[in-house]
């Protein structure tokens, strides 16, 4: 017995060093890439400029700006901050964001006069959380202003298609407004009160009513009274079969994969489609930065497919903090703070630079900065999920990358507090 307890005491023993060790080499992981970063980086302020100083070749058509996190509002500022460089400088005249085509048509609507809603009910229709803050109201607000002061007036879209909730709810007013029979959107109840999915088979028959409303409206545009919303409708109701895809994919055995590399390839479908309808103005986009780079971990991003298409008409803008207090929603959908460390050399030249843009094309072979932006380092990456292996494992929220190989230009802010949240 005597020697059973000392067995075990020791195993404990062994237990408790192992613990420790782990526990030691995890802060030694965390905190080394760290302090590794924390050094000045010669020339670099000859380079860096502000923000308001960015500059855009004339070849460009679509600008896309990522963030680093969905959680902090410093990234959502810079939405408004680059747009309003944009629009003044660079005759941008449209402008997307990372939800769904829907949600883009009623903030659409309420920028350019159309709507009856206030900007309260235009901030309670949109879905994702993220987006429902005093940075996105402020900047819808600031489109809105602007359209009341001039003539050739900026337009707002959604590129996503995660969130048919809105389009089926566009999609009903329609019929409803044009005394079309039937209720096809209203089928869909199932899925919009959270008791069904969109691949479950229970829907087919509400996805067959919806088709058979599209080819009805193919083709006899001449016959409806809201001309206005007619086009929109249609990209509505695709963009509701595209989710199902979407669905569908994500649900597969490789589903991850499946579904992301199909959802940027759809995102970048639209973004497209949308491009192609300006004339002599260009589009500024945005989102994480995962979507807007030219590679992602384990699917094509949506940015290499515009660059597919595009070529040189297609610049993109990712952006770094250095330390985030980020706003983000664990498994349960509860929402808290979580403080990360990017350890990101070039984002860590923001403490003392303050916020500021770096355009690649312009770094020397000869400078230092030249290899930082052309060697892996790491970088933040946060999305729209935390659980407690983000702390313990900061790896999991960093990416290793050459930043030059994901983006044509930077803008780095040193330090990121949270979201600003809107009052449900």
């Amino acid at each position: 017995m005597r020697v059973l307890k000392k067995i075990i005491k020791v195993l404990l023993w062994l237990f408790l060093v192992m613990v420790l060790g782990l526990a030691a080499l995890d802060i030694y992981m965390i905190k080394k890439p760290e302090q590794d970063a924390k050094k000045k980086i010669d020339g670099m302020e000859e380079l860096a400029c502000p923000v308001e100083d960015l500059t855009i070749d004339e070849k460009v058509k679509v600008i896309s700006l990522g963030e680093a996190s969905h959680g902090n509002a410093e990234f959502q500022e810079l939405k408004l901050d680059v747009l309003k460089v944009l629009v003044e400088k660079y005759d941008v005249s449209s402008f997307a964001m990372e939800m769904d085509y829907g949600e883009g048509v009623i903030i659409n609507d309420y920028i350019s006069g159309h709507s009856g809603m206030t900007i309260d009910e235009v901030m309670d229709r949109i879905s994702f959380r993220i987006y429902r803050t005093e940075e996105i109201r402020g900047l819808i607000e600031w489109m809105r202003e602007y359209n009341d002061l001039h003539d050739d007036g900026l337009s707002f879209y959604g590129f996503d298609l995660q969130n048919p909730e809105v389009d089926l709810a566009l999609i009903r007013d329609f019929v409803k407004e044009n005394s079309i029979d039937g209720d096809p959107a209203g089928a869909f109840e199932p899925f919009v009160n959270g008791e069904a999915s969109l691949r479950d088979e229970s829907l087919n028959h509400a996805f067959e009513e919806l088709d058979s409303l599209r080819n009805e409206l193919q083709g006899n545009k001449e016959t409806y009274r809201d001309l206005y919303n007619y086009d929109r409708m249609l990209v509505c109701i695709e963009n509701v079969f595209r989710a199902r895809e979407l669905s569908a994919r994500y649900a597969g055995e490789n589903g991850m994969v499946e579904g992301g590399g199909y959802r940027d390839q759809m995102m970048a479908k639209k973004v497209i489609e949308i491009s192609e309808t300006l004339e002599n103005s260009r589009m500024m986009i945005t989102g994480h930065n995962g979507h807007i780079g030219y590679a992602g971990n384990f699917v094509r991003t949506m940015g290499s497919f515009i660059r597919d298409e595009l070529d040189d008409a297609y610049f993109a803008i990712g952006t770094d903090y250095f330390i985030t207090k980020c706003n983000m929603p664990d498994s349960s959908g509860k929402r808290s703070d979580h403080r990360f460390v990017s350890a990101d050399i070039l984002a860590y030249q923001a403490k003392d630079l303050g916020t500021y843009y770096l355009d690649f094309s312009g770094v020397s072979k000869d400078s230092d900065v030249y290899k930082y932006i052309n060697e892996p380092i790491y970088t933040g990456s946060l999305g729209e999920s935390y659980n407690i292996l983000n702390t313990i494992l900061q790896d999991t929220v960093r990416i290793y990358c050459e930043p030059d190989y994901l983006y044509d230009s930077m803008i780095f802010v040193y330090e990121c507090t949270p979201l600003n949240l809107l009052a449900k």
